[in-house]
């Protein structure tokens, strides 16, 4: 086969806390038998710890182009939000994948694995790899479940793993798709302002389920760095902040985001179902630490004010913590100095504890859930 992208190029045009514009060039040559129109369509994935992507980008950017006999040059803009720089002990990183679309010929793809260094330079990692895919599209027939939160459900940084990348394991996957949706670093405001909720949204069919989860990076700061924090509370209050580009951004409640989420959920003909955070890996004197936010106790209010089911996620796993002791509990997390982020055995833990809080419930059909079974995987 001879690879239509002969070539790409990457460049940050601009990048801070809260996005990075990438210039992508891409260098190609169109077979003479193929037929016009056809797309350019660039997705970046954030790549998770195993090399896994969420099948949804983070990103996007489509291009049509009209010669279709000769070599092209092909120019496209990716605004990615949040971008993650490298560090020391966190080297996160993401694909690129290129696609060309057209009428009667197989999808081509090309991708490229890079990272952006701690001065903001972006790297490469390996080559670009070139294959042909068929196009993927999630099945009408069978429902999904979604999960929608941050980095305690899809991590992306060394020896993590998020309670969604597990979740898979406790349903029937002949019957029900689980899709993980999470983003690390995001809060109900980034995640909506990024575009990351929106993708969801275009994905959701009447009868799925959304899980919404998230609080661990809301208290940040509203208008210095990842500009992720917003308003205590569930009232309806607002202010106007300026992000670090120049632009003006109306900052909401907590409250008055998750409502937003599960209206617009309700608006598709799917379920929600607000969740509590995770626990953190914090003891004192034998005890877990109480939790040292309201994050947890606002979801719950939104849920009971707008009649949905709220699983209470940190309980249920507190309960689970508290009998292993503080011991064995620091082996659920990646790192002795991370008292977040989970290793595979914990997020398999909080995962269960998830699907436990479903079946309990009862907002799936009893059969659509699996018992695991720690060895045949």
């Amino acid at each position: 086969m001879n690879p239509i992208f002969q070539e790409l190029d990457l460049k940050v045009v601009h990048i801070n806390h809260v996005a990075a514009l990438i210039r992508l060039r891409v260098g190609l040559k169109i077979p003479p038998s193929a037929r016009q129109p056809w797309q350019i369509v660039a997705g970046v994935y954030e790549v998770g710890v195993d090399g896994s992507q969420p099948a949804s980008p983070c990103a996007v950017a489509t291009l049509i182009s009209l010669a279709t006999d000769s070599a092209a040059i092909a120019d496209l803009h990716i605004k990615l939000g949040t971008p993650f720089l490298a560090s020391r002990d966190n080297q996160p990183h993401y694909a690129l994948r290129v696609n060309l679309v057209g009428p009667g010929m197989p999808v081509e793809c090309a991708e490229q694995i890079f990272g952006f260094a701690a001065d903001g330079q972006l790297f490469l990692r390996g080559n670009v790899m070139n294959c042909l895919r068929s196009v993927s599209a999630r099945p009408p027939d069978r429902p999904a479940l979604f999960v929608v939160g941050d980095s305690t459900a899809f991590c992306n940084g060394p020896h993590q793993r998020g309670w969604g990348d597990e979740l898979v394991l406790f349903f029937d996957p002949a019957r029900i798709q689980v899709l993980n949706r999470a983003r690390p670093g995001r809060s109900t405001r980034s995640y909506r302002r990024e575009g990351l909720w929106q993708r969801v949204l275009d994905e959701i069919y009447p009868g799925d389920l959304v899980l919404i989860q998230f609080g661990h990076n809301d208290a940040d700061s509203q208008s210095e760095g990842r500009c992720r924090g917003v308003l205590p509370g569930v009232g309806e209050s607002s202010q106007v902040v300026c992000l670090p580009d120049g632009q003006m951004e109306t900052v909401l409640t907590f409250g008055a985001y998750l409502r937003q989420f599960v209206l617009e959920t309700q608006d598709r003909g799917a379920q929600p179902i607000l969740l509590s955070l995770t626990v953190r890996n914090r003891w004192i004197d034998g005890k877990l630490a109480e939790p040292a936010s309201d994050y947890g106790r606002w979801s719950a209010s939104v849920a009971a004010s707008v009649g949905i089911p709220f699983l209470d996620l940190e309980e249920s796993i507190r309960t689970r913590y508290q009998i292993l002791g503080p011991e064995p509990v620091s082996r659920l997390f990646c790192r002795v100095d991370d008292h977040v982020h989970t290793s595979l055995t914990g997020a398999r833990l909080n995962a269960e504890a998830v699907a436990a809080g479903l079946k309990k419930l009862r907002v799936l059909p009893q059969s659509l859930f699996i018992d695991y079974e720690p060895t045949a995987r």
